[in-house]
């Protein structure tokens, strides 16, 4: 959490200053910068919901560049730290095969990826609002602590597919980095020539079902993954064209 506060710091600082610097040259640029507040959502074994697992909710700060090609593509880097988890004996009532499985884990997450940014009526800001979507690839940081303490023995025994399967987990270390296949969209409202917020979503398609750090006690045929959603904040160096020109 102390690092999101000092990352958020230094990038806010930034911001500041790249606007002062920009209002006293302003120059056409095609280059943005941008901060998002949200969520990270683990899925996999350890989740039985749609959704995935979202308690307890932690935040998490993304901070980007991008970079326009032409009026519909651009390309982005970007930088997102947050953190996921999820808790089977806790999360989960007493009717519930989860509760008495009752793995946990959770891991800090650094991740760092490039998308193509795709955007379908132009990104010059000639409208208010305006979806856009994006795919590219990263990879992620992880400290992936897991625990079986909470395991109940006598509804799983040792001759149960959950204790047999971790027999084999145990015997491999959790990963340290994944490859991540980033896939998403938002929604960009353009506040001034220079200022627009956006929604977004975004979800990681992984190659590992070690994100938990359980595979074959749960479901071995299954990958994890992850999906984050967000609010944020871009400056464009220069500016849009007037957005109030149609909407």
């Amino acid at each position: 959490m102390s690092s999101i506060r000092k990352t958020s710091g230094v990038f806010v600082l930034f911001f500041v200053l790249a606007i002062s610097a920009s209002h006293a040259q302003l120059k056409t640029s095609k280059y943005e910068i941008g901060i998002n507040l949200g969520t990270l959502v683990y899925q996999g074994d350890l989740t039985g919901r749609l959704i995935g697992n979202y308690k307890p909710v932690r935040p998490a700060l993304g901070l980007y560049v991008s970079r326009s090609l032409d009026s519909y593509f651009s390309v982005r880097a970007s930088l997102t730290l947050g953190k996921i988890s999820a808790d089977e004996y806790n999360n989960y009532d007493s009717s519930s095969w989860h509760k008495y499985r009752g793995f946990n884990f959770s891991t800090p997450v650094t991740e760092l990826a490039a998308s193509l940014v795709f955007h379908p009526f132009g990104e010059n800001g000639e409208r208010k609002l305006s979806p856009y979507l994006f795919a590219g690839g990263g990879v992620t940081f992880l400290n992936v602590k897991r625990d079986w303490s909470k395991l109940n023995k006598v509804a799983y025994d040792e001759k149960s597919k959950v204790q047999i399967g971790l027999g084999t987990d145990t015997l491999y270390n959790t990963p340290r980095t994944i490859a991540i296949l980033p896939v998403g969209g938002g929604l960009r409202y353009v506040l001034s020539p220079q200022l627009a917020v956006n929604g977004e979503f975004t979800y990681r398609f992984t190659a590992t079902d070690y994100l938990d750090g359980f595979k074959y006690s749960g479901n071995e045929n299954s990958r994890d993954g992850y999906y984050g959603v967000s609010i944020g904040l871009s400056y464009r160096f220069g500016g849009y064209k007037c957005p109030s020109v149609r909407q």
